[in-house]
């Protein structure tokens, strides 16, 4: 089973176009000129426009994060639902997504989005989001792909944050632009290990093989998805959402919306 870019329910983008019309009035006097001229300008006249704010391009996207990261550092970010909080520590040494993240949050491009998979004993998977004032803003962003961070320091091991992918057309292992996911696994026996690196294809490090027969997780997705955070506070959240009611597709049958907020 693997954490996929997985289409939402409904999607209805709706296309604004907000036309400015500035007049002049001819009969201005030179004194209201000077008080124009001289007036305060409010904290939210300085605010850039969204339209105008510096976007990702495709082709410039490790360059966009490099540079935004530095700007923005911050790593503790809480996740906000009705089953409680999640709090979240983001890696340094996985800069791109780090920043990617924090982007997403001060943009207001993860407004209203939700938690649309949920699969007991494997992962919760959100970012998405059916809201028309959201795809009305991410249509700034336009449409990219993150480039591979994935490190050996960082394993899909029990309350990992890591980002969907597609596994179709995608040599690189490029991680999605929005969809992420947190970790839950289930803890394996050495006979259990084996069947994975059987079924899989793969060699789970003997470092690593203790972490799962103690902690637990998913080993069958390291060296595929960029691990770029991990759950500090809230793991009991993680296992309400994933235990909610679902239907066939394993979407939760009462929305779990998120709210975030940064931390740190």
């Amino acid at each position: 089973m693997q954490p996929l870019i997985k289409p939402i329910k409904s999607i209805f983008v709706i296309s604004i176009i907000l036309i400015s019309v500035l007049s002049c009035n001819e009969s201005n006097t030179v004194e209201n000129q000077n008080e124009r001229a001289t007036k305060e300008v409010t904290p939210q006249e300085e605010e850039t426009p969204l339209a105008v704010q510096l976007w990702p391009k495709r082709g410039q996207i490790k360059e966009y994060f490099t540079a935004y990261g530095e700007e923005n550092p911050e790593r503790l970010v809480k996740l906000k639902t009705r089953l409680g909080d999640i709090i979240i520590e983001l890696f340094e040494d996985t800069p791109i997504h780090r920043a990617n993240f924090v982007h997403h949050i001060k943009r207001g491009l993860y407004e209203k989005t939700i938690f649309y998979r949920v699969v007991p004993d494997f992962m919760i998977q959100g970012g998405n989001s059916d809201n028309d004032i959201t795809l009305e803003k991410r249509t700034n962003a336009g449409a990219y792909y993150i480039p591979s961070e994935v490190t050996k320091n960082h394993i899909h091991e029990r309350g990992a944050v890591a980002m969907a992918m597609s596994y179709v057309n995608n040599p690189e292992m490029k991680s999605a632009q929005y969809s992420f996911y947190i970790v839950i696994g289930a803890k394996f026996t050495d006979g259990g290990l084996k069947a994975t690196e059987e079924e899989y294809g793969i060699k789970v490090p003997l470092e690593n093989r203790e972490l799962y027969k103690t902690i637990g997780g998913s080993p069958h997705l390291d060296g595929k998805h960029t691990v770029f955070g991990k759950v500090i506070e809230g793991m009991d959240v993680v296992e309400a959402i994933a235990n909610e009611k679902r239907d066939s597709g394993d979407w939760p049958i009462n929305d779990v919306v998120i709210e975030y907020e940064i931390l740190d």
